[in-house]
């Protein structure tokens, strides 16, 4: 299918009568990214209407966006190169960890977050979920009118093209406000000046996994943490041999002077950040594993946690278009939730109430205590 003249291509092709009403399209719902807030719509309108067919479009090779938690057979924990930790207001009394069969992980210093790894958040969202998720498929263009989207994409470098009833747009606000993703009609200017207002953290992700023969924690009994303003250190003994996993997570200016670095010297610094944890730093050439994560570098990312604006910016960043573009993510929550794990989830959650309703699926009094944002 031809994109690229925009509306009338696609819609000449459905018939002028069916557009209109948004019959004969591939899709209900399109929701573009697999992050937390983009499984959350998708699980919550399947969970609405088993027969809506969604489509999720990731563009990495895995689900989770700035979740990322690589596992390693022989450790009992993921490493996390992504979100470390819940908030507290989620904790063990989030209904959303008894719903999915989450194990909540309660730290020493009263942080919280997922065993063996965030993951297992995305993981149980995906599994629940009927919706289809297709990886690899980088979303390039989008064209809409009222009832009617078209999607442009690239899946393994070939040209795709999609068409649904309505649009989720969770990509990060980095990503959104760069440009990458083509509307049109485009954003309007409102839209476009809260996502500029906006402050994005840079951060940089590391982890480190050590045998026990080289690196051994002082304390074994339990995890090592440490946090200022601009860093978070995790360390963990893993597995019954001792193996101990290092986990680093640099903010702010930290990470603006550590990403001037390369990935060895990244690694080598962080290391070093655990001498009082460990009984003596080992060599990063005895490592077993390694991984880093650049989330500003990243182009699918251009950022980690946004920082708190005025809720009226969140609320546009938030508002739909044309009762058709929906949007959600962690720059969409409400001001308290904004840059969390739990944000992002609600947000989706929240965009999912919003595309049932404009589908008539369930009407308002369905959500009696669930505001919908297009209503506030």
């Amino acid at each position: 299918m031809q994109l690229s003249a925009g509306i009338p291509a696609f819609a000449s092709l459905l018939g002028q009568k069916s557009a209109a009403r948004g019959l004969g399209t591939d899709y209900d719902v399109i929701v573009i990214g697999a992050g937390v807030a983009g499984l959350a719509a998708a699980e919550r309108l399947v969970s609405l209407d088993s027969d809506l067919k969604v489509l999720v479009l990731e563009a990495r090779d895995r689900i989770g966006g700035r979740v990322h938690s690589v596992r390693h057979q022989s450790s009992t924990r993921d490493a996390e190169l992504g979100a470390m930790s819940l908030t507290q207001a989620q904790g063990r009394d989030w209904a959303v960890t008894d719903r999915l069969g989450l194990n909540v992980d309660e730290f020493p210093d009263n942080s919280l977050g997922l065993y063996p790894g965030m993951a297992a958040l995305v993981r149980a969202l995906a599994e629940s979920s009927t919706g289809r998720v297709q990886l690899d498929s980088e979303v390039r263009e989008v064209f809409w009118r009222e009832g009617l989207v078209g999607v442009s994409y690239m899946n393994r470098r070939l040209s795709s093209a999609v068409t649904g009833r309505r649009l989720v747009v969770t990509l990060p606000a980095g990503v959104l406000r760069s440009g990458a993703l083509s509307i049109t009609p485009a954003l309007p200017s409102s839209k476009l000046d809260a996502l500029q207002s906006l402050s994005i953290e840079p951060a940089i992700s590391v982890a480190v996994l050590f045998p026990g023969s080289h690196a051994k924690l002082k304390d074994a009994t339990q995890p090592w943490l440490y946090e200022d303003s601009t860093t978070r250190l995790r360390a963990f003994s893993v597995s019954v041999d001792g193996d101990v996993l290092l986990e680093a997570q640099f903010r702010g200016s930290r990470a603006d002077a550590l990403s001037e670095q390369s990935e060895s010297l990244q690694l080598s610094l962080a290391i070093r950040a655990f001498g009082d944890a460990l009984e003596s730093l080992p060599l990063l050439s005895d490592a077993s594993w390694t991984g880093t994560a650049d989330w500003l570098a990243d182009p699918l990312s251009l950022g980690a946690a946004t920082q708190v604006g005025s809720t009226l910016t969140h609320l546009e960043i938030a508002s739909s278009m044309g009762n058709t573009v929906f949007f959600a993510g962690e720059a969409t929550a409400d001001p308290a939730a904004v840059g969390t794990v739990h944000g992002a989830y609600d947000s989706g959650e929240r965009a999912a109430r919003e595309v049932a309703l404009s589908l008539n699926i369930e009407s308002e009094l369905d959500f009696p205590n669930e505001p919908v944002l297009e209503l506030l």
